[in-house]
């Protein structure tokens, strides 16, 4: 799919090559076919707008609607992904990549340096995480009471956790709103800490380091040749579009 991205025209990151390559990995990771994933991908569009804006209540009433209809074709099983994991693949991981990878268009010495050095990746798709992550807040009920800098919390209360700001913490992260692929700070909290880590954490640092390689292998750094129209809400946001121009990639002497 990569190969076939055009250099002569502008192109749509997200249609063109996101959506349909996460589409394909969701299918074959919760063992239905890709008719069948494509069939059930509008409902599962629901299902992701209603986590990024889980204030609407007529969000959340289609969610439920298209959740019933997705577990038909999915049920548990432990030899595979679920449901849930059919809408975080087709949904999430796309609007995951489209932050990451609007992020890096910002910085294109940055790009440039990953296609030099493609070794780098792993670490990259780090630090993209931590600043451009998708998940903005989430919510936790206190268990005990407990005094916060300060400030008490007692138990029962609800508790909003921001974390767009943990991640931009510039106690823990020097230039917090800068990308700096060469950071190894890490401990961000994109997938979650300790016991609340996503369970897919793994597949989806993996993924997104495969799907973005042959971008940064293939292409020079990207402009964007549109402005960006972003979806989402309180939850999560990401760009509906990413269209941009594709140059070749400069004929290295050597990589480093």
């Amino acid at each position: 799919m990569a190969d076939g991205l055009s250099t002569e025209k502008p192109v749509d990151l997200m249609d063109d090559y996101a959506r349909p390559l996460c589409l394909s990995l969701a299918a074959m990771t919760t063992g239905i076919s890709r008719d069948d994933g494509a069939r059930l991908y509008e409902g599962a569009r629901h299902v992701s707008a209603a986590a990024a804006e889980p204030y609407d209540h007529a969000l959340r009433a289609s969610a439920k609607a298209a959740n019933a209809e997705i577990r038909r074709y999915i049920p548990s099983s432990p030899e595979r992904l679920d449901s849930s994991g059919f809408v975080a693949l087709s949904q999430t991981l796309p609007c995951l990549l489209g932050n990451a990878w609007f992020a890096l268009i910002q910085y294109p010495l940055q790009w440039t340096e990953l296609h030099q050095q493609p070794a780098l990746i792993e670490q990259a798709i780090e630090e993209l995480l931590r600043y451009s992550g998708l998940a903005r807040t989430v919510t936790r009920i206190a268990t005990a009471d407990i005094d916060l800098n300060g400030c008490l919390i007692r138990k029962g209360e609800q508790v909003i956790l921001r974390i767009i700001a943990a991640n931009r913490d510039p106690d823990r992260f020097p230039q917090p709103n800068q990308v700096d692929i060469h950071r190894n700070e890490g401990a961000h909290f994109t997938l979650g800490s300790g016991s609340h880590s996503c369970v897919a954490a793994g597949l989806i640092r993996m993924a997104a380091a495969t799907i973005t390689r042959p971008l940064l292998e293939r292409f020079g750094a990207p402009t964007l040749v549109s402005p960006v129209e972003w979806q989402g809400g309180s939850g999560f946001r990401f760009p509906r579009s990413l269209w941009v121009r594709l140059p070749r990639a400069p004929q290295d002497e050597a990589r480093i």
